[in-house]
């Protein structure tokens, strides 16, 4: 009898394929940043600059481990603090330079191991796959609010 598949087996399956593929080329690289602080980039190259609350909402961590991993990050000189113009409470989370370096670094290695990913899979079947995951995550974060 065949085992049916599941949605979480199959998850978990592509999330440490993936890691184990992604993991050594970012230690060859000398991108050695655990995996939220590569996430709060991703989400500050992605937006220019953005606000801890929105890398709370985005990371989906309390406001103390957020502002941590901001500090950690602020430490390597990879982001900066700087006055938020439309809010005088708050501040705007921007790349340096030697972050923006950083973080090319690790969208050109994404790019390649995605282009390895996808080899032979048609751009019609990726946008059902990409459809149907961004669904599931939807579906899961409705499952908790």
């Amino acid at each position: 009898m065949t085992k049916k598949r599941t949605i979480h087996e199959v998850a978990f399956r592509l999330t440490y394929d993936i890691s184990e593929q992604i993991s050594p080329k970012l230690a060859d690289s000398r991108i050695s940043l655990p995996r939220q602080q590569i996430r709060a980039m991703r989400r500050v190259w992605e937006t220019g600059e953005t606000t801890l609350a929105d890398l709370c909402a985005t990371l989906k961590r309390d406001k103390g481990q957020v502002a941590r991993i901001v500090d950690e990050l602020s430490d390597a000189n990879l982001v900066v603090r700087e006055p938020n113009p439309n809010d005088g409470r708050s501040k705007l989370i921007k790349l340096t330079p030697d972050g923006s370096r950083h973080f090319e670094s690790v969208e050109e290695i994404e790019a390649e191991l995605s282009s390895k990913l996808t080899k032979g899979i048609s751009k019609e079947d990726l946008e059902v796959f990409f459809r149907v995951s961004d669904q599931i995550s939807e579906n899961i974060r409705n499952m908790h609010s």
